[in-house]
C-alpha cells in the first residue's frame, strides 16, 4: 500500500477501538484480529468456521477506496454489497447492525435468493435433490437444495469439492445470460468446462447424467 493510505488507516485506527471489541465467537465462527496489509488491501479481521469451510473477512480496498466485507464458501469468494462503505464510521455501524444476523444464516447454510433466482426452482428440482454425496473423492459441498447467490447475477447451483487437494467443480446459473456454465479448479488452478452448458434444468439434467461422473473422475486422474 502507498504511504498516504497507510497513514490514513493508522490515523483511523487510533481513533477507534471498534475492532478490539468484536465477539470472540459468533454462531460457530471464530474471530481473528488481523490488522495487516495484503497487497492493495488492509485486513481488519476475519471470522472463520474451519469445519464448514466458510469464512468472512473485513478489509479496506485501496484501489476502490471502499471498506468491504467478503465471504468464502469453499474455494468461492465474493463481496457482500450490503457492507460497502465509503467511511469507517458507516462501515462500523453496518458491521454492528448486520454482521451477527448474516453469520447466523451463514452458519446454517441458508441462502436468500432474489425472486428471479428463486423462480428458477432449483430447490424443487427432483434430480438435484438426489445427486450423489461423493463422486471420485469429491464431496457434494453445495447442492441445488440450497444454492448460493454469487456475484454479477450468478448463483452456485452445484459444487463438488476436495479440500485436501484444493480442487473443485462448480456449476453456475446466471440470470442475465439465462444459462448454466461450469468452472473447475485443479490444485487451485481454474479451468472452464463446456460439457454442461445448458439453457434450462431439463437440458442440464441430461448433461449431468451423461457427463458428471466421468468428468469428476477425469479431474481426479489429473490430480494424481
Amino acid at each position: 500500500m502507498k504511504i498516504d493510505f497507510k497513514n490514513k488507516i493508522t490515523e483511523e485506527l487510533q481513533g477507534t477501538n471498534f475492532f478490539d471489541n468484536l465477539p470472540a465467537e459468533i454462531h460457530d465462527f471464530t474471530f481473528r484480529k488481523v490488522f495487516e496489509e495484503d497487497l492493495d488491501k488492509f485486513i481488519y479481521f476475519s471470522y472463520e468456521n474451519i469445519k464448514t469451510h466458510r469464512g468472512l473477512t473485513a478489509y479496506f480496498h485501496e484501489e476502490t477506496q471502499e471498506y468491504k466485507v467478503k465471504v468464502n464458501i469453499g474455494f468461492n469468494e465474493f463481496c457482500l454489497t450490503e457492507f460497502f462503505s465509503e467511511n469507517l464510521t458507516d462501515y462500523c455501524k453496518k458491521i454492528s447492525d448486520k454482521l451477527e444476523n448474516f453469520l447466523e444464516n451463514f452458519s446454517k447454510g441458508q441462502s436468500k435468493l432474489n425472486p428471479l433466482m428463486r423462480s428458477k426452482r432449483f430447490l424443487e428440482w427432483n434430480y438435484g435433490k438426489n445427486l450423489p454425496e461423493n463422486i471420485a473423492g469429491f464431496e457434494l459441498f453445495i447442492s441445488p437444495k440450497n444454492p448460493v447467490e454469487f456475484t454479477n447475477g450468478s448463483c452456485i447451483v452445484i459444487n463438488y469439492s476436495d479440500f485436501e487437494t484444493e480442487s473443485d467443480f462448480t456449476i453456475f446459473y446466471n440470470i442475465y445470460t439465462r444459462d448454466f456454465s461450469t468452472e473447475y479448479t485443479e490444485k487451485h488452478v481454474p479451468h472452464i468446462s463446456y460439457l454442461f452448458d445448458s439453457e434450462n434444468l431439463k437440458e442440464l439434467e441430461q448433461k449431468l447424467s451423461q457427463n458428471l461422473s466421468a468428468e469428476l473422475s477425469r479431474i481426479r486422474k489429473n490430480l494424481q
